[in-house]
């Protein structure tokens, strides 16, 4: 009996890893077109993962929530150079939230 406990720990500790990073490239390729697209430069080419808590997702379902930072800066503004920071959420794999100060915000779905 221990065994079989042992086992689905396990289990659950590889998909919950799998699962994360599925997310993080999720996030990272939100963030590197939210960035694109206002001109921005993703910078560092990567998402942190800051937070994670359970929330109940548009099905009713509880799933796993995700808050990622992440800095970006303008390419041709008079502040290059200059890190600004913006965030991005996710609940499950779907975005429901983005926030760009000095860029462009997104909210959808976020209860």
């Amino acid at each position: 009996m221990i065994d079989l406990l042992i086992i689905i720990l396990i289990l659950a500790g590889i998909w919950y890893w799998w699962d994360t990073q599925q997310c993080n490239e999720i996030a990272l390729l939100v963030c590197q077109k939210k960035c694109e697209s206002a001109a921005l430069q993703l910078l560092d080419a990567t998402v942190t993962r800051q937070r994670s808590w359970l929330r109940r997702g548009s099905n009713s379902a509880v799933q796993i929530c995700r808050l990622y930072s992440f800095e970006y800066s303008g390419d041709q503004s008079v502040d290059y150079g200059q890190r600004q920071q913006g965030y991005i959420v996710l609940i499950g794999k779907q975005v429901v939230e983005t926030n760009m100060p000095h860029g462009e915000a997104e909210v959808r779905n976020f209860h």
